[in-house]
């Protein structure tokens, strides 16, 4: 019972100190990385509230909601984006108008914010940097 307690006791001091560990950036926090994201904004000209998305992955938007202050905070990015900043230095960014990057693409270059075109403003379900080798 004794080696017991003194595991339980170490397991929860350890757990606690990890509960206090700082986090890494991830898509979805609203932090835009350079070099690394594309920022979806609910608003047209990067204005509104955001979601980012890294490169390392392809993603479909229903998972994620935008991040405020600003219009559109709390709402999913599934059908509800009308722009995009691409803070990637070398790869464009593919928004698709389907999930699993099927259907009408619009392509944004790096360093670029564009408002999405009339097929895919407020129509996005997917998207996917176009040469993703860098995670």
């Amino acid at each position: 019972m004794r080696k017991f307690s003194a595991f339980a006791a170490a397991s929860m001091a350890i757990g606690s100190l990890l509960a206090f560990a700082p986090s890494a950036a991830a898509s979805g926090d609203g932090t835009c990385n350079v070099d690394k994201d594309a920022c979806f904004f609910f608003n047209s000209g990067g204005k509104g509230a955001k979601v980012d998305l890294d490169d390392c992955w392809g993603y479909n938007h229903v998972n994620f909601k935008f991040i405020g202050p600003g219009n559109g905070a709390g709402i999913t990015l599934k059908n509800n984006a009308a722009s995009v900043k691409n803070y990637h230095h070398f790869v464009a960014v593919a928004v698709f108008y389907n999930s699993n990057q099927q259907g009408a693409r619009q392509d944004i270059q790096p360093w670029i914010t564009a408002n999405l075109n009339s097929k895919l403003k407020n129509n996005n379900a997917s998207s996917v940097f176009v040469e993703s080798g860098n995670c």
